[in-house]
């Protein structure tokens, strides 16, 4: 699955605003948009607890407020064009069954209730047209997360991609199989060095790629070096729960992290996984 060159890079920022305009977020603050799956939530309400139709406190036995219920609002986008909604999206949170929704005919959606202050992994189910997609987002203490924005790659592009890497003759691709994108943030880093990205278990050969510095897919090159398109894609991934896998991205100058390091894979689903490099303080 080789990532076609013209794909737009989706939202890579700068080291002032590493996050971009990324999907799977919300808000204002520079990590909100399309593309991604980094979302720093507004975590600055305080939740107060509040009195019962019968004029009863709703505080617990304990004397503490109860929990906050978050419900998340937003849209469901394709990733390759990201104007493009998706209508009629099913919309599941991983590890908690029964929460679900379906997004409507402009791609808008609601979906409660979440823990507050928790990473929340949203599972967008795969159909015909489009590949399942699973995007962690940070969801804070305000009761209303708005402007979440969830992608699905195209199935016509991942065919695409089958046919771009060919030549090269990668592994037969599964497209029962699970595949997981991780991406830099902040592509600045590229100008400095290459950013490795290792998985635990190692994936099998012939199974992953990056874009050279031309852009040009190169099958086994596990490190960033295109710009326009910071990206290691690894695909034939069997299913794994959160942790199964363990995520590592390495600079020579600046200090890596991901954002959200513990996601599950899924067949027939998209996992997209957020890095960032930031030059030293």
């Amino acid at each position: 699955m080789a990532m076609a060159l013209g794909v737009p890079a989706l939202g890579c920022g700068d080291d002032s605003n590493p996050g971009g305009n990324s999907a799977g977020s919300s808000g204002t603050d520079g990590t909100a948009g399309s593309g991604s799956t980094t979302m720093v939530a507004d975590s600055s309400s305080t939740a107060v607890a509040s009195g019962s139709a019968d004029g009863s406190s709703s505080e617990s036995s304990s004397g503490e407020p109860p929990p906050i219920e978050v419900t998340a609002e937003g849209e469901v986008v394709d990733f390759t064009a990201m104007a493009t909604p998706i209508p009629d999206a099913e919309i599941s949170i991983y590890d908690l069954p029964g929460v679900t929704a379906t997004a409507d005919g402009t791609g808008q959606f609601s979906i409660a209730p979440l823990p507050a202050d928790m990473t929340s992994i949203f599972v967008v189910q795969p159909n015909p047209d489009y590949w399942g997609a699973i995007i962690p987002v940070a969801i804070g203490s305000d009761p209303l997360q708005e402007d979440v924005q969830l992608a699905q790659i195209p199935s016509s592009f991942v065919d695409l991609q089958i046919m771009l890497l060919q030549p090269q003759m990668p592994a037969e691709p599964d497209l029962d199989a699970a595949i997981m994108i991780v991406r830099l943030l902040n592509n600045t880093a590229v100008m400095e060095g290459d950013t490795t990205i290792d998985l635990t278990p190692a994936p099998a050969p012939d199974t992953y790629y990056a874009p050279d510095s031309t852009g040009a897919p190169v099958l086994n090159q596990n490190f960033i070096q295109f710009a326009a398109l910071p990206v290691v894609v690894f695909f034939n991934l069997p299913d794994t729960a959160p942790g199964d896998i363990a995520i590592a991205a390495t600079h020579p100058t600046r200090e890596c992290e991901v954002l959200f390091p513990e996601v599950p894979t899924i067949g027939q689903h998209i996992t997209l996984v957020d890095i960032r490099c930031l030059p030293p303080a």
